[in-house]
């Protein structure tokens, strides 16, 4: 983090750590309320199709929600690694610096805001027109 306050950085480096330990703990409650809620369902009456069903979608979108936590992890841990070897709060698309302000907000971004929304912009084929 060339050219940043000594502050920020730890600050930075605090908030990539308790981040990464809420989701840990949020993802270790959800398995295991996931798991005791499956094996005292073993143990009920089956439910009709409908209900099942129902549950079949809850848990498909329980699973997302772990996947996407899976995924932030991933990036935190991302994040850690790019403080370690020095290069943390530099844009890894054009190079210039991140805004402290921005790695507030998001501290495992790896992109200036300019540099993320030319991400996200819709791509334009050949031939498409506005």
């Amino acid at each position: 983090m060339a050219g940043r306050l000594e502050g920020d950085e730890l600050e930075l480096r605090n908030l990539l750590a308790e981040q990464k330990r809420r989701l840990w703990t949020s993802l270790r409650e959800e398995i295991f309320d996931r798991a005791g809620e499956e094996i005292h369902a073993q143990y009920e009456i089956p439910q009709d199709i409908g209900e099942q069903s129902i549950l079949d979608l809850l848990s498909d979108a329980g699973l997302a929600v772990a996947d996407i936590r899976k995924n932030q992890l991933t990036q935190l841990e991302e994040a850690q690694k790019r403080l370690e070897a020095g290069t943390y709060g530099r844009c890894e698309s054009c190079g210039e610096p991140i805004s402290v302000e921005r790695l507030r907000a998001v501290p495992f971004t790896p992109f200036c805001v300019g540099c993320q929304r030319a991400q996200e912009a819709p791509q334009k084929g050949p031939g498409t027109t506005l």
